[in-house]
């Protein structure tokens, strides 16, 4: 995936991820190198079993079309996928009452959860991703996750820098990834069944590179 690469031990640079077969990857990731990652468990029944319900048989529909933005709370903004389903949030330009925008939202894409949260953090990428891991080792409840190894360093359209970690399970596979944007921090959960279309990837990819600051005059 274009501006995902892989930080070496004891090296400040990351380097470009090396090629792996197509089926251990999940968004450009090589999913033989894993790390516990944030909500993780408490979301793998929601991407397994109720997402695809959802895009099923129920009548609510928002699809997203193209020029759409999504923003969480006043700093942090990102650019769905044209024909994803919003499931929860608010369009850029359309807050809700008092003038706000809520501080998460959740999309379905092609059988797989995309979710970002934002909240009031002082740190750095590194240590949200394991305070998010701890969180999620709280709560953990399916113990067919399979998960070890280092983060990744990622980058977002803006230049920002972050990092990322994904893993696999029994009944699903997905990514957390985690920035920090001045004093907020920012979750990003893709979540999805094994068997979901890789095709997906390209447009799940463009999505967390385009999380972001909101830009001045949205």
């Amino acid at each position: 995936m274009s501006g995902i690469h892989r930080a070496q031990p004891g090296h400040a640079e990351p380097r470009e991820i090396d090629w792996v077969p197509v089926d251990r990857r999940l968004l450009g990731l090589d999913s033989r190198t894993l790390v516990p990652a944030a909500a993780v468990a408490v979301l793998v029944a929601v991407a397994v079993w109720l997402l695809p319900a959802v895009d099923r048989s129920l009548s609510y529909d928002d699809p997203v079309r193209a020029g759409d933005i999504v923003q969480l709370r006043d700093d942090v903004q990102f650019v769905p996928a044209a024909g994803a389903n919003l499931l929860d949030g608010l369009r850029q330009g359309r807050p809700g009452p008092g003038g706000t925008y809520p501080d998460a939202a959740t999309l379905s894409y092609d059988g797989l959860s995309f979710s970002v949260t934002a909240d009031d953090y002082d740190g750095t990428p590194a240590e949200l991703l394991r305070q998010i891991k701890r969180n999620n080792d709280r709560y953990r409840t399916d113990a067919r996750l399979a998960v070890t190894s280092d983060p990744i360093a990622i980058t977002n359209d803006a230049g920002d820098h972050g990092v990322a970690a994904h893993f696999d399970g029994a009944n699903a596979k997905g990514l957390v990834a985690a920035f920090v944007f001045g004093g907020t921090g920012v979750q990003i959960v893709v979540l999805g069944p094994n068997a979901v279309d890789g095709r997906a990837a390209p447009a799940v990819a463009d999505m967390i590179q385009s999380v972001r600051p909101v830009r001045e005059g949205s």
